[in-house]
């Protein structure tokens, strides 16, 4: 029988998901959210990459980073084992602060390329917290980090370990009646708590440290065992010629401090300490000593980092209100007197009366520590300069009142309580003001949130944690049965082709990427988030990509410029074992597909009898065609700016187009746009706006079919089009009739993909998607209905299931499950998500 660490995973389907701040009603809501609303966020941004805190998710989001290097006692445990404790943590940070933490597990251990990688990261998140990253490379890693992005960045074992432990060193010293100057402090583990322990007491006012690993002490001169991080603080701390193993030096040491392995202290070494010693034994999941031998041996005060400690020392305390407190004011680095002010006021939290052996620290489940530590974090930003708001913008008892509503009322308790009369405004006004109301679109939710110590012990304390951690090390697959993986898609962008703007950048596209993610879980149940990065460079953005998969179940490519994209698609499907999926391409051409099927019946013209002629050359009119041809169309001419592609054309080619030449345009006919739609029976636009006149539809064939897709503008008013004699119009637009809607295919593809765990998604499972959502319109097809509405959830289930078969009966499927179940999986997502995590 599987623990509860294990069941409640599995059960759930991870411990973590990501939800839609604003609820989805109707077609009206989404188009503020999506398009065409979306758009005017992305101008605000573009115009002020700053406000991207204030519209989008960005201002409340933060990314644990891990490589997996150092992980427990587990030491290199990999990307895919980290993952559970990420998770947990990510569930800290939603619980105690409301802060959307995503765990992001690196495919590298090499220190530059982590740096890189969270770099180009950046304008995803307001900040970074490093995790489980072995020493000294967290050192440089940190450091690099910190010095390449202006969002705040914590190391979690080094600042935030040195941070709680220094709370707990002044209250423990004022038991005891000594001076944190006069004391002598034994460290052992030079790792990076036990380095970053030693550098927060330094800061804080004391040098006389002696900091052991397994030689025994550091010293400058010693020459075994040694790396720079070790002789760094070798040098300062002192006495610097302290020399023997931790029994030696532990002597008459006044505290100890432990962050190494269990069992490594023994009864006689405490007694031979000072008078009235503090003993900090925090060794995870097993402490150094346990707390009855310290306090037998003559230990006055002890501390471990269990649960059933009297003093629990968690730096899990220390990370969700430190964050709050830097996002709240927008602080754009971490600082020393951040350190020092959140050291101070979590001792403060315990009343001098109060204070006694077993009282020195807040217990875990204090639910005033993160407001207490936001405050004073953002009052010390904003007095060193480091914070982007002003008191007066975001003061610092605003910061605590704020952070405390969340604890006891919820999300609702944060959303601004003025009304706004919506129905006076645009819907690019009230897109903007549902943006900047809710902070964006997407959150991170806790599916078992902490409301107790009982489930903290049961799934979030450190050795349930461990626990799912070893399991997914000797079973990698079980990371689908045990993490948010197998049910979470990261949708990536650069920001070079968004909607009908270009290249606006990754900051302005944030906003369109967060509305994806709220179309993937309304429509599919698939949790997803925005992955902006900061890099139009092909080869790095493919790595990029390739060290944060661990993390995800597949990834979705958004909004990136062609022919790029065709190359950065193709090497990943490669590189990667899951789903990997340009939306741009096969998306739109899955849902124009089954448009023109069925547009097609409504004129009485067969696929491989009609001229189809595209306008735009760029990644969705490329995808389209091919997949118009996998079907059977045999007549595709192809326009771009410069005219028609033919075989032989030099101007304005590129490989992708050269290809294109090879396998349309047959009578190898030349010209302008207006020039080869003359007669024909198909215009499909996926170019830019007002490109088509209504004489170009009336030179068509009779009853000619037009798809003017450009968004948010296309390529011909449906209204001229039908006055030109157009016999069925189409558009991207969810304002007028037959929208060609990629949420009609996304969400149910991914959802099919996902459930049976696909290492890809092939063209079989591509058309056997425009299959299921043509077959839906059924007897119902007329001119005005040749798709299902974008709010039909009849679809997702239906594609869900024609995916899951196509992919079982191509070999692209990792577990077989029956079509019909998937359907029914995805039914349960849609109308009682409870339902399918049981």
């Amino acid at each position: 029988m599987e623990s509860d660490a294990l069941e409640y995973r599995r059960r759930y389907r991870g411990l973590i998901g990501v939800k839609s701040k604003m609820p989805i009603r109707d077609v009206s809501v989404l188009s503020r959210i999506y398009t065409p609303g979306v758009g005017a966020i992305c101008r605000e941004i573009e115009e002020s990459p700053i406000s991207s805190y204030r519209y989008t998710c960005r201002g409340n989001s933060i990314a644990i980073i891990s490589d997996g290097s150092q992980v427990f006692e587990f030491g290199n445990i990999g990307a895919m084992a980290v993952l559970p404790k990420l998770e947990a943590k990510s569930v800290l940070f939603k619980t105690f602060a409301n802060v959307d933490a995503v765990p992001i597990a690196l495919n590298t251990q090499d220190p530059y390329e982590i740096i890189e990688t969270v770099r180009i990261l950046a304008p995803s998140f307001g900040g970074f917290c490093l995790e489980g990253i072995a020493a000294p490379k967290c050192f440089t890693v940190e450091n690099r980090i910190r010095k390449a992005v202006r969002v705040s960045v914590l190391h979690h074992e080094s600042h935030a370990a040195g941070i709680i432990v220094l709370a707990a060193i002044y209250n423990a010293l004022k038991v005891v009646g000594k001076k944190l100057d006069e004391v002598r402090i034994v460290i052992n583990g030079a790792g990076a708590a036990g380095i970053g322990v030693a550098k927060g007491l330094i800061v804080a006012g004391t040098d006389n440290i002696v900091l052991c690993d397994r030689l025994g002490a550091l010293r400058v001169y010693r020459t075994t065992g040694m790396d720079w991080s070790k002789s760094e603080i070798a040098r300062l701390v002192g006495p610097q010629d302290v020399k023997g193993d931790l029994a030696e030096v532990i002597k008459g040491a006044d505290v100890f401090i432990g962050l190494s392995a269990r069992g490594l202290v023994t009864k006689e070494m405490i007694a031979s300490m000072a008078s009235d010693p503090i003993v900090f034994a925090l060794a995870l999941p097993e402490p150094e000593i346990s707390e009855a031998a310290a306090k037998a041996a003559g230990a006055k005060v002890v501390a471990t980092g269990l649960a059933e400690s009297e003093n629990q020392i968690r730096s899990s305390l220390v990370t969700p209100g430190f964050f709050r407190g830097c996002l709240d004011v927008g602080a754009h680095r971490v600082n020393i007197d951040m350190y020092l002010a959140a050291a101070r006021a979590l001792a403060a939290m315990i009343p001098e009366d109060k204070l006694s052996p077993a009282n020195i620290i807040p217990r875990q489940m204090d639910w005033h520590i993160s407001p207490v530590i936001a405050q004073a974090v953002a009052g010390a930003a904003q007095k060193t300069g480091v914070a982007g708001l002003s008191a007066a913008e975001m003061s610092p008892e605003m910061v605590y009142e704020r952070t405390e509503r969340y604890i006891y009322e919820g999300e609702l308790a944060w959303l601004p309580s003025e009304g706004q009369d919506y129905g006076k405004l645009s819907i690019n006004e009230e897109a903007l003001e549902l943006h900047r109301r809710y902070q964006g679109c997407v959150e991170i939710y806790a599916k078992v949130p902490i409301k107790d110590e009982i489930i903290y012990n049961r799934l979030y304390a450190p050795s349930p944690v461990a626990e799912v951690c070893q399991k997914i090390l000797h079973d990698a697959m079980a990371v689908y049965d045990y993490t948010c993986k197998n049910n979470l898609v990261a949708i990536v962008t650069d920001g070079s082709a968004v909607l009908g703007f270009g290249n606006i950048g990754p900051r302005a596209a944030l906003p369109v990427m967060e509305g994806k993610a709220v179309l993937f879980k309304t429509f599919g149940g698939v949790e997803a988030f925005p992955i902006c990065l900061s890099t139009q460079e092909t080869d790095l953005l493919i790595r990029v990509v390739e060290n944060i998969s661990p993390a995800f179940g597949g990834i979705n490519l958004e909004d990136i410029s062609s022919p790029r994209c065709f190359d950065i698609e193709q090497q990943l499907c490669e590189r990667l074992d899951i789903p990997v999926f340009h939306d741009d391409q096969h998306g739109t051409a899955v849902v124009a597909m089954a448009g023109l099927m069925n547009a097609l019946k409504i004129v009485d013209r067969k696929l491989a009898e009609v001229k189809i002629v595209f306008n735009g050359a760029g990644a969705s009119a490329i995808s389209v065609a091919k997949l118009l041809l996998l079907a059977g169309a045999r007549h595709i001419i192809v326009c771009d700016t410069t005219g028609v592609i033919y075989k032989g054309r030099s101007k304005g080619m590129n490989l992708i187009k050269r290809e294109l030449a090879e396998i349309t345009n047959p009578d190898k006919q030349k010209g302008s746009l207006a020039d080869v739609v003359k007669g024909a029976d198909v215009f499909i636009g996926l170019s830019g706006p007002n490109v088509l006149s209504p004489e170009m539809v009336q030179s068509m064939a009779p009853d000619p079919i037009v798809f003017a897709l450009a968004n948010p503008d296309p390529e011909i008013h449906p209204e001229a089009a039908n006055q030109a004699g157009a016999i069925v119009v189409a558009t991207g637009r969810s304002d007028f009739p037959n929208q060609v809607n990629n949420c009609l295919a996304f969400p149910g593809i991914f959802r099919g993909a996902l459930d049976i765990r696909a290492r890809g998604i092939n063209d079989a499972m591509n058309m056997a998607a425009a299959n299921a959502i043509a077959d839906l319109v059924g007897r119902d097809l007329k001119p005005g209905y040749i798709l299902p509405g974008a709010m039909d959830f009849r679809v997702p289930p239906a594609v869900a299931e024609a995916v899951a078969r196509a992919g079982q009966e191509t070999g692209m499927a990792r577990i077989k499950i029956e079509p019909e179940r998937v359907a029914r999986h995805t039914r349960e997502f849609i109308y009682d998500e409870r339902l399918s995590l049981i």
